[in-house]
């Protein structure tokens, strides 16, 4: 892969939980495993700030860690493995769920969200939050002023609860329009999407690609793929959630 490119890895939950947001334990510590032995360097999403504008050179092996939505598992599960090998991660909230339990996914199994007192010490030890909305929300389908209330209280909320500037974003479903992408640059210094890819300097700095981690639990596809191999796979993977995209942009 080029030199260049920054791998962020999206994750969501880490349990033994159904469907493409979970990722097994057992799998994730391999994963992490993996990544150590490739001798990449874990960095914190709000570094590439710099870097996007050119102003700063990352090691050719940076990649950053990130976690959609706050589950309950990332501290007890995903924080003592990645705190035990000194990196950190990038957590994003919906702030008015935290504490409460996850019903937006289809099939959704109700897993339970972390509280504002566990978010807080995990903050006190390094992890850094960003906001993913107040009510994880579809932003491209509210009026423009209802999404701007999304987007800022969810800032304004981790803030005060963490006491320490919420630099980075996600959109909800990884929905986004050039209105919405407007919007979320007038308050954070980077947000990232969904779109399957490697980031790049030439790339969006409000809508950064990611590496859903769904698709490497085969722990040798992984290794391969961090090796500098497996194209194929990503390149089928990356046109295969493009194509999906598309249709359920053209459905809405």
């Amino acid at each position: 892969m080029p030199a260049n490119d920054v791998n962020i890895l999206m994750y969501h939950s880490i349990s033994d939980g159904s469907g493409p947001t979970c990722i097994a334990p057992a799998t994730f510590v391999r994963q992490m495993a993996v990544i150590q032995e490739c001798g990449y360097q874990v960095i914190a999403l709000r570094e590439l700030a710099d870097w996007c504008r050119g102003e700063r050179e990352l090691s050719p092996r940076s990649l950053v860690l990130t976690f959609d939505d706050g589950y309950e598992d990332f501290a007890s599960v995903a924080w003592p493995e990645l705190k035990q090998r000194g990196w950190s991660a990038t957590v994003f909230l919906p702030t008015g769920r935290v504490g409460g339990d996850v019903d937006w996914d289809q099939g959704s199994d109700h897993r339970p969200l972390m509280s504002w007192d566990t978010i807080a010490e995990l903050a006190r030890e390094g992890v850094d939050f960003g906001g993913h909305t107040i009510g994880h929300v579809d932003l491209t389908t509210l009026p423009r002023s209802v999404a701007q209330v999304e987007i800022v209280e969810s800032k304004r909320q981790i803030e005060d609860h963490v006491g320490r500037a919420a630099a980075c974003f996600a959109a909800p479903f990884g929905r986004t329009s050039a209105d919405v992408r407007s919007e979320i640059g007038r308050h954070y210094q980077l947000a990232v999407g969904t779109a399957m890819g490697r980031a790049q300097p030439k790339s969006n700095p409000h809508d950064l690609p990611r590496i859903e981690m769904w698709y490497y639990r085969n722990i040798t596809r992984w290794r391969t793929y961090l090796q500098g191999g497996g194209q194929a796979h990503f390149q089928i993977r990356r046109a295969l959630r493009r194509a999906r995209t598309m249709l359920t942009t053209l459905k809405a």
